[in-house]
């Protein structure tokens, strides 16, 4: 059953019932046997005034500033910690909700644009890239800059951004050259990693743990890599059709496809479900990710992210 949007006076009601603070939830929905659990959907929150150097607010009554809704998110990253990063377009912000004071903070020079990918970090913090109009880009929780990821090599502009928990190296993918660069985690030593170990056009990639999944365009293709070992390509899924978000985490793999306009899901790399959009209640895909055996969806033309819980 799908996630329901609410309708015009339901949203009064809900900013009305939630003016002390909190997030707009939209609908829930379950179903026995399903792997995809329809929860809550985030459409916005309370805006947090100040927060303290690890990132937590004031409580005091005049830190609870006005309720913003989403525009136009692109991209989502949940933390270890539940926090929920969300870079919205629309407003050229990068918000990061807080589900223990059920309030929004601002991250205050973070670049938005539509081409934005975040990769949350162990710490709580995050990293934003931008394609060739930033450098990518770390903030800690409340949202102090701590690191740009400048490895010297080309123009050093990522359009996917990917971190291993593992060993704390990030990737960075450059879509045009079709490039992969490995970058060590003080952000300033990187390798070009061979030709030939990304598929033809990979369009965008997902980490969990040491494997690195990557979408290609030309093949039409999803492919996982291990980059802990001698990295050869195993196909995971092929005639994927046109995969416009990847997510990736606690052994689930999860694919949006927008020429088919479907999901599929996979668990240890055995597909395990696949949803048409509608019957999801999604509209438009943009980004994914995977956090405590929940789904985080990006769904920009909704104007939410849309959660789903995972059962294997």
């Amino acid at each position: 059953m799908p996630g329901i949007a609410p309708q015009p006076t339901r949203r009064r009601l809900l900013l009305a019932g939630l003016a002390c603070g909190g997030l707009l939830l939209g609908g829930r929905s379950s179903a026995k046997g399903r792997v995809l659990v329809t929860g809550p959907a985030y459409m916005g929150g309370r805006l947090l005034q100040r927060v303290n150097e690890g990132g937590f607010p004031d409580l005091q009554r005049d830190n609870f500033g006005p309720m913003t809704l989403f525009i136009a998110p692109v991209a989502v990253a949940v933390s270890p910690m539940r926090d929920i990063y969300v870079a919205d377009a629309g407003l050229s912000a990068l918000f990061r909700y807080d589900p223990m004071q059920d309030a929004m903070s601002v991250i205050r020079g973070a670049r938005v644009t539509q081409q934005t990918r975040l990769a949350a970090l162990s710490d709580g913090s995050v990293m934003v890239a931008n394609g060739s109009s930033a450098l990518a880009t770390r903030f800690a929780r409340n949202g102090r800059q701590m690191q740009t990821l400048d490895p010297q090599l080309g123009l050093a502009h990522f359009d996917e951004i990917a971190v291993d928990s593992t060993s704390g190296r990030y990737y960075g993918l450059d879509r045009v050259q079709g490039r992969l660069e490995e970058i060590m985690p003080h952000g300033h030593g990187a390798t070009v990693l061979a030709d030939g170990i990304l598929p033809e056009q990979p369009m965008t990639m997902a980490m969990d743990g040491q494997t690195l999944y990557v979408a290609g365009r030309t093949c039409q293709c999803v492919v996982a890599i291990e980059m802990s070992g001698a990295r050869p390509q195993v196909p995971v899924l092929e005639e994927s059709g046109q995969i416009a978000a990847l997510a990736a985490g606690d052994g689930w793999l999860v694919a949006a496809d927008m020429r088919d306009r479907v999901v599929r899901v996979w668990r240890q790399n055995e597909q395990v479900a696949s949803y048409e959009f509608a019957s999801l209640g999604l509209t438009e895909p943009r980004g994914m990710a995977i956090a405590g055996q929940t789904l985080y969806v990006v769904d920009t033309a909704a104007r939410r992210v849309q959660t789903f819980r995972m059962r294997a």
